[in-house]
């Protein structure tokens, strides 16, 4: 009986591990994504042929010109490759390869095809769709490769004028160059050389990961990591004798990395003459560059991080609703039940608490606050706090920071304040003179600060056609708030009749201004001066004046006619 018990589970185990499925190629170069859809099946039996489907959908904009080659000869694998084709853009087809297994085959399948895309003949993307399975007897284990480079696992030799003359990883997370840490930025600088005499042609650059080395047939997990391009091509045409360098960016580390060492290949070729041009060594006898990716102790599990993480962020006096998201990762082994997350500055009275929960380990969530800046503020710059605590006791109350064992403080967010709209000041003016010509014109200017204390500076304008200035007492002067100064302002007019100008005040990068309206008076003449001494005014002098000269004017007639009389003669 228990024989059987055990033989029924080996032959579960044996077909589990036969439907078992390794991760699908998945890669997205500028709008135009392949994916394999259909796998080989796992194991595969030698002597048999399969149908492996690949996905292409194309939103780079324009249409796209496909080609596929078979180039990765493994073994004796070939895979019988579609006709090129052209896709439109904004749609989407799926394609199916052959992949033809030798009777005599062992091992692990691991063979790519090549797949270009082109607009109006010039590559912008290339892509090595594969599907990986084992051989019948349904092994798992790992079946050292007769290859140990790149080259050679793609089924070219170590060759030609090209070479690998600088390589270059910069970690910029918190991890070493060649110690990663989970949600580490790192970019890796390959400069390729040309030692010949001549130009190559379509010159590429390759990268992979593997779990081991090439030569203990490790396995590739370059999509576990998260590259923008795992080709580039940028370098095209390389001159004889020159340099040109390319940059791989991994954007982050995932935490669903297993920890444990990787090996990292470089390869770099002629596109479509790889069997007299390819090279894989990245340093004086290395084919790879060996890093590790390390774990986290629990109290450094739950994590703000990573390049979604605004650590510096723009705002204003008195915006409303400023969104701040903040990205919660769980790099540890367990789900965490609760997860609080409190946002805190005491200078702009932030202190706001979110709870996340159930999140699983490698997963993160997305917490989003809204918060309003005040509309006073002294300094231009200001650290909110991130305060994330978890290990939650179940008992208590998950809004409380002290129903949870451990916290983590280590992240912050810069807020920027690129302006304050000041409060506008009070500004008034009153007349504290004559408004004649030839007479200083003075004018009282009272300034209130509504705001904090700031320096003002005055300055009349649109005065030039009508006055001169002759003072500002003070011109300059520093307010504090919710205080007032005056500020006298002296004016000489030349010109007399309804005359206007503007006060400006000038204080924190804003100007404002009162108008303010005058009457100006003619200066006084001689009848004005006979007025004053007398006590009559203008108009009643000029009425005398008018008398008098009425009657001089009769007395005058008078006299012209008396004289014309003709004398009586006596006779």
């Amino acid at each position: 009986m228990a024989k059987n018990v055990f033989a029924t589970l080996g032959i579960l185990v044996v077909l589990l591990l036969g439907f078992g499925l390794i991760s699908a190629y998945s890669s997205t170069q500028d709008g135009i994504q392949v994916e394999t859809t259909q796998e080989l099946p796992n194991p595969v039996s030698p002597g048999s042929t399969y149908i492996v489907k690949v996905n292409v959908t194309n939103n780079n904009g324009t249409a796209i010109e496909l080609s596929w080659s078979d180039t990765s000869a493994t073994s004796g694998i070939t895979a019988t490759v579609p006709a090129n084709d052209t896709l439109a853009d904004a749609t989407s087809k799926e394609y199916s390869l052959t992949y033809s297994i030798p009777a005599n085959f062992t091992g692990t399948v691991d063979h790519k095809v090549n797949l270009g895309a082109y607009v109006s003949s010039v590559k912008i993307a290339g892509f090595l769709p594969y599907s990986r399975a084992n051989y019948s007897n349904g092994s798992t284990s790992t079946t050292p490769s007769t290859k140990d480079t790149l080259c050679e696992l793609e089924g070219y030799s170590e060759k030609g004028r090209l070479e690998i003359s600088d390589f270059d990883v910069n970690n910029k997370g918190d991890g070493k160059d060649d110690e990663w840490q989970y949600l580490d930025v790192v970019e890796v600088k390959v400069e390729v050389g040309n030692t010949g005499s001549d130009d190559v042609e379509d010159v590429e650059v390759m990268i992979a990961i593997y779990d081991d080395k090439i030569e203990n047939g490790g396995n590739d997990v370059t999509n576990d990591f998260d590259i923008e391009d795992e080709i580039l091509t940028d370098i095209g045409k390389l001159k004889d004798d020159d340099q040109e360098s390319v940059i791989f960016t991994i954007n982050e580390v995932s935490s669903d990395l297993d920890d444990g060492t990787y090996y990292m290949y470089i390869m770099t070729y002629e596109d479509g003459n790889e069997a007299a041009q390819c090279n894989s060594e990245v340093d004086s006898g290395d084919f790879y560059f060996a890093f590790t990716v390390e774990s986290v102790d629990y109290e450094d599990s739950i994590v703000v991080k990573g390049s979604e993480f605004k650590t510096q962020m723009d705002t204003y006096c008195d915006q409303q609703n400023l969104e701040i998201a903040i990205p919660i990762y769980n790099l540890g082994d367990d789900e965490e039940e609760r997860i609080l997350v409190n946002l805190y500055n005491s200078e702009l009275k932030i202190d706001e608490y979110m709870v996340v929960e159930n999140l699983d380990n490698g997963d993160k969530e997305i917490v989003t606050f809204f918060v309003d800046i005040p509309s006073d503020l002294a300094k231009e710059k200001y650290n909110l706090d991130v305060i994330v605590s978890f290990d939650w006791d179940d008992d208590e109350d998950d809004n409380n920071p002290s129903s949870y064992d451990e916290e983590n403080t280590d992240s912050s967010i810069r807020l920027n304040i690129l302006g304050c709209k000041a409060k506008v000041p009070s500004i008034g003016a009153s007349l504290e003179s004559a408004t004649e010509v030839g007479k200083n014109l003075i004018i009282k200017t009272t300034i209130t600060n509504n705001g904090k204390v700031n320096d003002f500076v005055v300055t009349p304008m649109g005065f030039e056609t009508w006055a001169e200035l002759v003072s500002v007492t003070p011109q300059t002067t520093t307010i504090a708030s919710g205080n007032t100064q005056e500020v006298i302002i002296t004016l000489s007019p030349k010109q007399a009749g309804p005359q206007t100008f503007k006060i400006n005040v000038a204080s924190g990068g804003e100007i404002y201004n009162q108008p303010v309206s005058v009457k100006i008076a003619e200066a006084p003449g001689v009848f004005s001066s006979l007025g004053s001494s007398l006590g009559l005014s203008n108009t009643m002098l000029y009425l005398v004046a008018g008398i008098v000269g009425l009657l001089v004017l009769i007395f005058f007639v008078l006299i012209i006619k008396v004289a014309r009389r003709p004398t009586r003669a006596d006779f």
